[in-house]
This record gives C-alpha cells, structure tokens and sequence, in this order.
C-alpha cells in the first residue's frame, strides 16, 4: 500500500463547528431520496418527482426542465451537457455525452477569419450567430428517460412549464449575471440592436427585476408545452428547431436544420482512479477535461507522499496548485474531442506517470511554464449549473449543463425564449490563445464541423474500495474552477473528514497553468498567501469563484445534500 498522506491543510474559513447544532438552510438530510441544485425551485420540482414514485432518472429531467426556466443565464434548451450516474440494480456506472457540436458550416478557416476580422465589438465565438453550437440539452434529457426513466416526459415537463407560467423568484445570483451582461450591452451599444430580444425581456430593457420579483417566462412555457406534446421532435425535427436555425442565421451564424437533425447522443466510458487506495474516483471522461485533470491532480497529490513527508504540513497547498498546474497544461496540449482527436487518457491517467511529475515538486520552487505537464508549452498566449440527484433504489444522477456564458450568445429562438450557448468559444478558435476563461487550447480542440469542444464540466461520483459503495456524488458550475473546486471538495471530505457543509463552504483556491496565478474566491488568510508567495506562486487579486453541489452518503444510509451557498440555491428531499 502506498504511504497515506496525512490530512490536507483546510484552505480558509469554514463555518465553526460549534454554530452548526443545526445544519444550515442549503444543507438537507434524508434517507428517501435527495435533489441539490443551484435553484430552489429547481430542487423542490425534482424531489416532488421522487415523492410521486418517479426515480432518480426521472427527477433529474424534472429538475433539468425547472433549471431551464430558473436559471437563464446558466443553462437550458439552447444547451447541453454531461450525465454521469450509478446504476445500483447493475452496480455500473454509464455516461452520457450530450454537449453541443459545431455545425457543419463551422471551419476552422472560417473561425480563423472571423477572429483575424476583430472589429471594436465583442468576438464572434462569444456573441452571436457564429458562437452558437448545436444543442445536445433535449437529446440528452430524452435519451436518459428512454433508457433508465420511468415516467412520462408529459408529466416531467408539467412543473417546469407551470413555473414559465407564475416566474421564477429573481435572487442575487441572478441579478448578478443580468448586471454583468448588462455591462457588455453598455460597453458594446450595438449589442442592443443585434440581440434585442434578451435585453427587452429578461434584461428590463436594462432595468432588471429587483430581488424577489417573480420573473414570468410565458414563451418558454409554449416551447415546453409543445415538447410534452411532441418530444424531441419538436425540437429537432419540428419548430422549435426552426426557430432556432432561424435565429443563429440572422445572427451571422451557420447552424442549420440539418445540423439539429444530425444531432446524436454519445455513450462515453468513465474516468477512473484510485485515491489512496480506499477512494475510487469516477468521472467525466473527454470531451471533457474534468475527469482526466482530477485524477492526474490527486494521483500527483499522493504520488507526493512517496519522496518527502515535507509536503504534509503547511505546504501542503504548494503540492496541490503544483499538481494544478501538471494537470492543466496537460489539458492545454492533449485533451479534445476523442472522436477526432488521438486522446492519450491512459497515460495522462497512470499513476506512473504522475509520479514522474511529483518528482518535479520542491518546497520553495515553482517550474517554468514550459516545464510542466511533461511537454512544451503551446504558443504563448459563466453560465453552467450542475445537480445530483439520489434515489430510494440507490440510483444516483450526477449532470452538468451549460449554456456556457452568462446568457450564452445572447441569441434568442424567437418566439420561444430559448436563449442560445456561445459553446464555441471552448473551441480552439486559435490555439494557443487564450478562450473567455483565460484557457489556452491546443490543436486537439480546434474547430471542425461536427465536433464537440473541450470542457471543464466534472460530474463525479466517489467509492469506497473496501466494499464498492458511494461515498459522494459531487459536480459544479464556474469554468476551469469546475476541476479544482471538485478536487478541494473531495479533499475536504476524504482528507480531513469534514463534514459536507464545511467541506463545500471552505475558502478554494484555483491555478490553471495560464496565466501563472493563484486565485482564490475570497481574500485568502495572510500566512497561507505568504507561504504560497515564499513557494514561488503569484497570488491575483482577483477573486474568482465556483459553485459545488453535492450529496454524501452516510454509512447509517443518511444522504446528505448540499447546494453551494455562493449561488443560493438549496437542496430538496420527498415528504418522509
């Protein structure tokens, strides 16, 4: 057995023990089954599935739909997204790829033109037509109840449609994100009549609802109503996907019907690693980058452990912005699309080879960016929601979705309020250069028709290995910050036995190779910004954060779930 690391520092503040007699209102506890989403209403729609005999299957569509509605800056029908989930009758796990693909008529000639036309607006990958992939979100959500749901879409599509109908309630989070967009309509004035839909109706005409307003979304509802009627049909072969080739046309785009009738559903195999050897790590495999960047990050973490015991103290943290840093310049040079791309997961993945890479790792120094991941480095150089969903049968859902920027392309389906992703900026438009979250991408995730980008999404699920039983069920929203927020979470339970509250309320930290800098999503504490200064890292100023929502499965058959407080949202089980 491989030598134990000794428990991982606590980065920051967490909520003191002794204040939490009562588990705080984003935290819930159960043994009938669980839903934690970034939404409220979300969350309650999905747990009053389960309460009416539907399966975990079942609530995830539900909650899917509601977060459609709820969440327009995050997510919705003009999306996609990854599903991972544990099938406990056939003890298997099963992955599902439903992220949105480049249309036919997106070139990499023709991106290449775009970028080389700049112009004094915002660049063509992030608004408007030639931003715009083509949605997988519907596919994916039909194909999950075709294969393991157990209810009607008629029925799961009722309570999202009846909360289009009588509004979401606006809450910080939101209004946040209507700021921020708000903010590009200023600074680009000629947004306002490129994209005059969104910022009439769900931007106030640049007034926006005040908190607690009830936002009323009545042309979703005829999208909804017309896809409980017809299905994926509706979409993909019917109006609504009329409506949106329509749209991506008359802003600039190429996305047509043909491309929304191509779409297909993949089934991927998971990532997996052992932590350890009491954890197995089960994650999203490419197109994502999430599986393969968590478990080269922890098998560096512990590969650590075998050289030094220096790093089980206080520079700890050292060890991990390091072993960030491997993995992501990895995800730079390496990871894109495995139907396109040659993907070496295997060895990215190897324990052997993260142990070459901790051999790299010495208190009080950093590489040169060149140096890590194994390889040269390339050429110098938002809106997504997750939920987990458990059930009564031991079925749990973990799915990430996004519409990948603050309301995507800004681009809406008339007249049915499906607000369109800007998916092709996680394209290497240019490689080497860096996307709208600062990531450099390389040759294997430049744009070609058909193929689907590179992602930071990392729906994730952790075994014990003594006796295969899940642990934790974990994913998140915010960009790059997926990764790393998803592997200080698992850290925080795993390490330090924290409970699940503090485990997701804790201070993180985030490094993504490039730009050389640490972030952190608070003022970090003055001795643990020093050590890493004395390491060598460069601490931003910036404060740039994530959202972690999670279920954890106590051996006493208790599912604990919580929804990140830094968005708001709460976690809902059935009446007991």
């Amino acid at each position: 057995m491989r030598p134990k690391l000794m428990a991982l520092l606590l980065i920051g503040s967490v909520f003191p023990a002794a204040l939490l007699a009562a588990d705080p209102p984003w935290v819930a506890r159960s043994r009938i089954g669980m839903v934690a989403s970034d939404s409220p209403e979300a969350s309650r729609i999905g747990a009053d599935i389960l309460a009416a005999g539907g399966n975990a299957f079942d609530a995830a569509v539900a909650t899917s739909l509601a977060l459609a509605v709820a969440r327009p800056h995050s997510t919705g029908l003009g999306g996609g997204g990854f599903m991972l989930a544990y099938l406990a009758k056939e003890q298997r796990v099963v992955v599902l790829d439903f992220r949105e693909t480049a249309p036919a008529g997106a070139t990499a000639d023709r991106f290449a033109k775009l970028q080389a036309q700049g112009g004094d607006g915002p660049s063509p990958s992030i608004y408007g037509g030639n931003a715009i992939g083509v949605p997988g979100q519907l596919a994916g959500l039909t194909e999950i109840l075709k294969r393991f749901g157990s209810l009607p879409l008629k029925q799961l599509a009722q309570p999202a449609l009846e909360l289009a109908q009588t509004g979401f309630v606006a809450d910080e989070h939101y209004l946040d994100a209507c700021t921020a967009a708000l903010a590009d309509y200023e600074k680009w004035p000629q947004l306002k009549q490129r994209h005059a839909r969104l910022y009439e109706t769900l931007l106030g005409k640049g007034t926006p609802p005040k908190l607690g307003d009830r936002v009323k979304r009545p042309d979703l509802a005829e999208a909804l109503r017309l896809i409980a009627k017809d299905g994926p049909d509706a979409f993909y072969q019917g109006p609504l996907g009329e409506a949106v080739a329509r749209a991506a046309q008359a802003a600039g785009g190429t996305l047509t019907r043909g491309d929304l009738a191509a779409y297909r559903v993949r089934e991927r195999e998971p990532i997996r690693a052992v932590y350890r050897d009491s954890y197995e790590i089960v994650s999203m495999p490419p197109p994502s980058s999430g599986g393969v960047c968590i478990a080269e990050t922890l098998n560096i973490l512990d590969a650590v452990s075998l050289y030094t015991k220096r790093y089980f103290g206080p520079e700890q943290p050292h060890a991990l912005v390091e072993a960030m840093k491997h993995a992501f310049a990895d995800r730079a040079r390496w990871l894109g699309d495995p139907d396109f791309a040659d993907v070496p997961v295997k060895r990215l993945t190897d324990y052997n080879y993260a142990v070459q890479l901790a051999r790299w790792i010495e208190a009080g120094k950093t590489l040169a960016s060149s140096s890590y991941g194994g390889v040269a480095a390339p050429p110098d150089d938002g809106g997504t929601s997750h939920f987990c969903v458990a059930d009564n049968n031991g079925n749990i859902v973990a799915l990430t979705e996004t519409i990948n920027g603050p309301f995507g392309s800004l681009v809406v389906a008339e007249p049915y309020g499906i607000i369109l992703n800007n998916q092709m900026d996680d394209f290497a438009a240019n490689p080497g250069q860096p996307n709208l979250y600062g990531l450099i991408q390389g040759e294997a995730n430049a744009v070609a028709p058909g193929k689907r980008p590179l992602s930071s999404m990392s729906p994730t699920l952790v075994f014990r290995v003594r006796d295969a039983k899940p642990v934790l069920v974990l994913g998140a929203s915010g960009g790059p910050r997926i990764i790393t927020s998803v592997v200080q979470v698992i850290l925080n339970i795993v390490e330090r036995r924290r409970p699940l509250d503090e485990a997701i309320s804790a201070a993180r930290f985030h490094h993504q190779w490039l730009p050389d800098e640490v972030y952190f999503d608070r003022e970090p504490p003055r001795e643990l910004a020093d050590m890493l200064r004395e390491n060598g890292h460069q601490i931003s100023e910036q404060r740039k954060t994530s959202i972690v929502q999670a279920i954890q499965f106590l051996e006493d058959g208790t599912m604990v779930g919580a929804s990140d407080p830094r968005k708001g949202g709460r976690p809902a089980a059935p009446p007991p």
